[in-house]
Formats: structure tokens, sequence, C-alpha cells
């Protein structure tokens, strides 16, 4: 019988932290023995924020690195850089043409990271939720790993598959019973390291943003 698809990624923003072995990366090594697994480096989304091309390149190539380290076996997980498959834009463009932007507007961390960038967010930052979408419905994913604060984005991803695609441009078959376009995934959120908290300010989620967290790192966006 066919393995469920899990799909999940991490930015190349600065060095990975604790929070990231504990809450995606150690259960993405377990992952493997038990489902059809894709593992990106979704360096598309870290261009959303100021960055250092040449720096953002460096921490790709060192995050790619870091997930074979870590335990993902390339013999039995599918490990990519996401801005090296043109499809990813290619779907979002095609779901930014049916997704609301009162949708995009309501995001939770959209508001908030709007809230420090002032004047000069960026439109990328609005849509990044529908690059995640794409990031997901591309590869069929029938469960999606995501923290507490994620799960907002994958729901706005199954909306966007229910509600903006299927349930507009599905085909029926003989029978007259609709043919899903998409597949509509389902959240992972595992009881463990869904929300791992700061080591320095207890009240707020571990940071790559925090010089703190992570000594010498790149330091200014979370993994998102």
């Amino acid at each position: 019988m066919a393995r469920a698809r899990v799909l999940s990624g991490v930015q190349p923003t600065g060095a990975l932290h604790l929070g990231n072995w504990l809450g995606a990366i150690r259960n993405w090594v377990d992952l493997q023995e038990s489902h059809d697994t894709f593992f990106c480096v979704v360096d598309l989304h870290a261009i959303t924020v100021p960055h250092r091309p040449e720096q953002l390149a460096d921490d790709t190539l060192t995050t790619a690195a870091l997930y074979l380290a870590c335990g993902i076996d390339p013999a039995r997980s599918t490990v990519f850089v996401q801005s090296q498959v043109p499809a990813h834009c290619e779907l979002a463009w095609l779901l930014n043409c049916v997704t609301p932007l009162n949708w995009l507007e309501r995001m939770i961390q959209f508001k908030e990271k709007a809230v420090k960038q002032g004047d000069q967010v960026s439109v990328g930052l609005l849509d990044y939720p529908v690059l995640m979408a794409a990031d997901i419905l591309l590869y069929d994913a029938d469960r999606v790993p995501v923290g507490e604060d994620q799960k907002q984005h994958l729901e706005l991803a199954r909306d966007i598959a229910q509600q903006r695609i299927n349930a507009r441009f599905a085909s029926r078959d003989a029978a007259g019973e609709p043919v899903p376009i998409l597949k509509v995934p389902e959240p992972l959120i595992l009881p463990e390291g869904a929300r791992v908290m700061s080591l320095t300010d207890g009240s707020s989620k571990m940071s790559k943003s925090d010089p703190h967290e992570v000594p010498g790192s790149a330091c200014w966006i979370p993994r998102s």
C-alpha cells in the first residue's frame, strides 16, 4: 500500500536552533520510517524580508547539509531547494488569482510582521501564505507537520484547495461525482515540540531572530 506523503521545510535564515531540532527535524527523521517524505529548504520565503543574497545562498546550502547531518536520509526522503523547482512560483501565481485578498489580510503572522516593518512591508510578505500553500499542494501532501503558529497557514492552504480550486474547477466522473484537482492536506501536530519556548524569554517562541538564542546567527527571521 502507498504510504501517506508528508512535506515540510525550514527557512535558510541563519543557523538552525534547538527549536528547529525539537519541533521539526527530529520528527522528520522519525517520519521517514512510516511516510513518503519531502523536505524542502524554503529559500523563496526568506526573501520576503531584508536579506543579503550572498549570505542567503550560503545559508541555503548549509541548511540542506544540516538536514542530512541530523539524520534525513536522501535514499529515503526527497530533499530539495524550493527555488530550484519553478513550479512553486507557477502554482503560487495560479492560486493568487483565486485567493481573496481579505483571506491574506487576516493572517496573524502578517499582521505581526507588518507592524515591525512599517512602511517597508512588501507584497511578498502578504502573499507568503499563498506560496506556502503552493509548496504543499504541488506535492499532493497528505499531512504537513506544523507548529501551533503555522496552523493558520495550513488552514489557508486547505481552504484554497477545497473552496477555490476543487469546488470551482473539479471535473466529474462517469457517475457524476466530482473529481478533486488538489488533495486537501491534514495538519500533523505532534504532542511534543509543537511550540518550543525561548530560553531567554519563556513567554515567546524560540526564534532565529534572537541572537541570544543562536550566537553568531544571521538574526532576522524565525522559521515560518
